[in-house]
């Protein structure tokens, strides 16, 4: 039955991770962390990049002291890009004046967008300001009041986010023109390189890692290893959304009710039992890591051996 648990958790981390392999250019960390909640909140919303836009969206002052939104960031992101393509490609000529004509097409529809935007950018910023100074002040901790602070805060991830898709959308379409410039030889070379951040990290590293994880659970290789990996990603999963009273805003009431302990709590816990057994030598690769490479060194070491 120790088998049958680590074969049923080990096909859970792998399908997931295999799911999000199959979906990679759909799959994101970040609507999962931007749902977290509890007091560990704030630490998984430090983990999404620039999850309130105030980088992207920077404002500044220009030589009159007006604000202004000059999307720097955009900017250097495909300036850079432009000269990667030039440096791996060898864009020359006619090639290379397009691709810098695009650059200037699309540096001069990103101006355009963030002006007639402005205005509700730079309200958005002061609304987030008023939010950040009243939830660090604190207040009651009454229902009405948690519902409060978590609508606001989800109202203005929804304002924001709108326009960094579409910014980012904009990005996408710059990258695929520059690609549309070149011909069937350079293609061959692969993809106009893309700027990764730090959600591309994050999506990495959850994609692989639990496929890893899965895959050590089902065949039985390093399964000590893999069931500590797997439960601090659950321990991760429960400080996320802790089924803990007090917490807005609650489960929905279709996954159940539960207190302190639900179904990721359990998972949480059976793997760590796992971790503290030798269920990879029972009917596990570890069988042979084991026989062949731990016993002659415990045996070198003056240990007993099993």
């Amino acid at each position: 039955m120790l088998v049958a648990l680590r074969l049923t958790i080990g096909w859970h981390f792998l399908y997931e991770g295999v799911w999000k392999i199959a979906n990679y250019d759909e799959f994101s960390t970040t609507p999962f962390l931007e749902q977290a909640k509890g007091p560990a909140a704030d630490f998984y919303y430090a983990m999404i990049h620039d999850v309130d836009g105030r980088e992207r969206l920077a404002v500044e002052k220009d030589e009159k002291g007006k604000p202004i939104i000059p999307g720097r960031i955009y900017l250097d992101a495909w300036k850079n890009q432009l000269a990667s393509a030039i440096d791996k490609y060898g864009l020359r000529g006619d090639q290379k004046t397009q691709a810098e004509k695009l650059y200037e097409r699309y540096a001069k529809s990103l101006a355009e967008y963030l002006a007639d935007n402005q205005d509700a950018i730079l309200g958005y910023f002061n609304s987030l300001d008023r939010f950040e100074a009243a939830r660090a002040a604190g207040g009651d901790n009454a229902d009405y009041h948690k519902k409060r602070v978590w609508d606001e805060q989800q109202k203005l991830r929804a304002e924001v986010g709108g326009w960094l898709a579409e910014l980012d959308a904009m990005g996408e379409e710059y990258r695929l023109g520059l690609h549309d410039l070149l011909d069937e030889e350079q293609r061959k070379q692969g993809p106009v390189p893309v700027a990764y951040d730090r959600e591309d990290a994050m999506n990495f590293l959850m994609t692989f890692a639990l496929t890893a994880i899965g895959v050590c659970l089902m065949t039985g290789f390093c399964t000590r290893l893999a069931c500590l990996g797997g439960g601090v990603f659950l321990i991760n999963v429960v400080l996320t959304q802790p089924p803990w009273p007090t917490i807005y805003p609650p489960a929905p009431a279709v996954t159940g009710h539960s207190l302190v302990v639900d179904k990721n709590f359990v998972e949480m816990v059976a793997i760590f039992m796992l971790a503290c057994l030798p269920v990879g030598r029972w009917g596990g690769l570890d069988f042979f890591v084991y026989r062949w490479f731990g016993r002659p060194v415990l045996r070198w070491l003056g240990r007993p051996v099993e």
